[in-house]
This record gives structure tokens, C-alpha cells and sequence, in this order.
């Protein structure tokens, strides 16, 4: 735009000029055209400026964040999975299923083991927590996929003593997420392993599976069906990929948050189902 700016000056001498009749009184329109163009000129650049300031400059993928995120999850499931004492083998098969879907490099698995076993030898995590929850800022979002993250591997023996939910509480008021959204996300997750069910374990009844549906959901059975559909968009939302990419999720978690995704839509398609009927 600067290469053009004699444009208006010559526009406005000339339109002055012709404007003012000619001769003595057409030199002076000319002068005063002249004048006009340039403030004239200088309005659209200033515009154009502030234009150019005012649009949202598109942020980089905050690789800290989600090396933070990477760190703070290993460790967290380390000292989740100690804090009972023993760490059984369900919680190493969990964890080692964890780091296989994620489909880490050897050095990521080398340096996502190392992590486990120091939050299972750390006396606390406080500082690896609130790295966590100073990089995530308002990013709420992530936070509850590293609180649901926590809540799979206190569960991955099928059940959750009191050690591990006072553990998975004080971690929770450390990043501070919200203790009655935890006893949430236990219920939702208690819900998805009855809900997808096992060979071991007989089927669940219509009525239990309508039940473990709604409590996936974060929903009292009498709920109404608007609520239904806005607490499934919303969850739905919550574990988008490109938006969990976007506020720092690493993308080698993707595949546990489309997991969720998909017992959402699961848990959705059961309920409204039974209200069609």
C-alpha cells in the first residue's frame, strides 16, 4: 500500500483543479485537493494497520504444553498406582496397554516408564502438578482428560479403594479441578466398564444398561431429552480431537479420548433408543 500512496495527492490536485474552474482559483482547489488526498491516503493505511492488528494471529502448537501434559500423566498414574501399596498387575497391564496405543517411540517409552517409576518412588507430585495446571491455564478441558486418565488406571482392577480416591482428590484440589466433577468422571468411568462389560462378566439387563448409560452421560435417569442431547454435544465437544490438539493435548493420547468419544456416542444411542420406543 506505501508504494501507492501518491494516488490520492494526485487524484485530489486534479479533481481540485478542475473543480475550482481553473486558473488562480484552480491552483488553490488543486492545493487544497491535494492536502485531502493525502489525509485521505493516510486514513486507508492507518485502517489497514489496525485491520492487520486486529486479526487473530494463528498460535503454534504449544509443544510444552503438551510435554508437560505427557510428564504430569506418567507420573500421576505412577503415584495413583503406588499409593495402596503394591502396584498390581493390573495397573502394569493397563499402563503398558496405555503407552502401546499411544504408539510411542522407544525413547518416549523409555522416558514414559521412567516417569511411572518415579511417581511410584516420590514421596509427592505437587510440583510436576502444578507445571500441569499453570501450562493449562483456563484450558479446563485438559484437565479432565488427565483427571479421567488417572480415574482408568485407579480402576483397571475393577475397583476404587479409599487410598486411591483420596490420592485421586488431592491431586485434583492440587490442579484445582473440582472434587464433585471427580466423583463424576468415577461414576462416568465405573459406568463404561460395566457398560462395554467383559467376557467374564454376565450382560447387563436393559434397565442396568439404561442406567450405566445415563451416569456416562453425567445424567439422573429422569433427565429430559434436551438435557440428553446437550450433555452428548457438549461431551462430544469436550473430546474432539482437533480441539484437544489445539489446547496442547499430546496427539499420541488421541486414541483414549476417542475412546471416550465412543462410549459417548454408545451410551446416546442406547438411551435414545429406549425413548423412541
Amino acid at each position: 500500500m506505501t508504494s501507492l500512496i501518491w494516488i490520492g495527492p494526485l487524484l485530489g490536485v486534479l479533481v481540485g483543479f478542475f473543480l475550482a474552474g481553473g486558473g488562480p482559483l484552480g491552483i488553490l482547489g488543486a492545493l487544497i485537493g491535494g492536502w485531502l488526498g493525502h489525509q485521505f491516503d493516510a486514513i486507508i493505511q492507518l485502517s489497514g494497520s489496525v485491520y492487520q492488528i486486529a486479526q487473530p494471529k494463528p498460535k503454534p502448537r504449544d509443544s510444552a504444553i503438551q510435554h508437560t501434559f505427557f510428564v504430569a500423566t506418567f507420573v500421576a498414574l505412577g503415584r495413583v498406582a503406588k499409593c495402596d501399596g503394591a502396584v498390581c498387575e493390573a495397573e502394569i497391564q493397563w499402563t503398558t496397554a496405555v503407552m502401546n496405543r499411544m504408539g510411542l517411540s522407544p525413547e518416549q517409552k523409555r522416558e514414559a516408564v521412567e516417569l511411572f517409576e518415579r511417581g511410584k518412588s516420590a514421596t509427592h507430585i505437587s510440583d510436576e502438578l502444578m507445571e500441569l495446571r499453570d501450562a493449562c491455564g483456563r484450558r479446563t478441558t485438559l484437565l479432565q482428560i488427565f483427571m479421567e486418565i488417572l480415574v482408568q488406571g485407579a480402576l483397571a482392577d475393577s475397583k476404587l479403594d479409599q487410598q486411591e480416591w483420596a490420592t485421586l482428590s488431592h491431586i485434583a484440589q492440587t490442579i484445582r479441578y473440582r472434587v464433585s466433577y471427580l466423583e463424576r468422571i468415577v461414576r462416568s468411568a465405573q459406568a463404561y466398564q460395566e457398560f462395554r462389560g467383559s467376557a467374564d462378566q454376565p450382560p447387563l439387563s436393559e434397565g442396568d444398561e439404561l442406567m450405566r448409560a445415563h451416569d456416562i452421560l453425567g445424567l439422573r435417569p429422569d433427565a429430559s431429552t434436551p438435557e440428553v442431547k446437550r450433555a452428548y454435544r457438549r461431551l462430544m465437544s469436550q473430546h474432539h480431537p482437533d480441539k484437544l490438539i489445539a489446547r496442547g493435548m499430546p496427539k499420541e493420547m488421541l486414541d483414549m479420548a476417542k475412546e471416550k468419544s465412543q462410549a459417548i456416542r454408545s451410551a446416546y444411542e442406547v438411551i435414545m433408543a429406549t425413548r423412541r420406543k
